[in-house]
């Protein structure tokens, strides 16, 4: 369940055309972007937003949250609609770095900014637990190979967007072949051990 399901039908509005705006925001001028100029750009007072977002921090949080959540719910809804194995895993890596990719400059500074909030921190567990549910599926079909975990997934998309992204504005797909090449790298065989264990938790830097 999202953090925002008990609200008002007004509340949620206003905190979602809050969010959407802020998150455009971000994505095309950066985190300095004035609050004033999101309130303005999502039609609700300054003190309106406040009342959701105390701190540009905890709207910067919310944000990600919600991209994560977004995530999470493409990862179970591809798991409940199709057969588990590597070709249901690389459509949620695939969508999934679309999303990524358009609010990369956003991610970048709200991973820092985000840091510590429950919200946040709910959202990654959640997204962890489904991205594992979804590779424990291609693992026992025999499709992936068995030392990668779900963050390793959701650290292979972010990956592959972050690594382009000084060629984007040239090439605003050229994530794709990376991905591919990643996806291709999670096929079992005869694979070389990773020397690293995976991380427990979600995070970029």
């Amino acid at each position: 369940m999202r953090p925002d399901a008990g609200l008002r039908s007004d509340a949620l509005r206003n905190r979602r055309a809050l969010l959407e705006a802020a998150a455009e925001a971000f994505a095309a001028h950066g985190i300095d972007v004035p609050v004033e100029a999101i309130a303005r750009q999502a039609g609700v007072a300054k003190g309106t937003l406040f009342r959701h977002f105390p701190a540009k921090r905890d709207l910067v949080a919310a944000i990600l949250a919600d991209r994560m959540l977004s995530l999470c719910e493409l990862s179970e809804e591809i798991a409940s609609e199709r057969e588990g194995g590597l070709e249901a895993v690389a459509e949620v890596m695939t969508r999934g770095a679309e999303l990524l990719a358009a609010d990369r400059s956003f991610f970048d500074a709200a991973m820092r900014d985000g840091a510590g909030d429950e919200e946040l921190a709910a959202a990654k567990v959640r997204l962890v637990l489904s991205l594992d549910e979804l590779l424990g599926a291609a693992q026992l079909a025999g499709e992936v190979r068995d030392d990668v975990t779900g963050v390793d997934l959701a650290m292979l998309m972010m990956a592959a967007t972050n690594t382009c992204a000084p060629a984007l504005e040239r090439e605003p797909q050229l994530w794709r072949r990376y991905l591919t090449l990643m996806i291709d790298g999670l096929r079992p065989g005869d694979p070389t051990p990773l020397p690293v264990p995976a991380l427990v938790e979600v995070s970029v830097s």
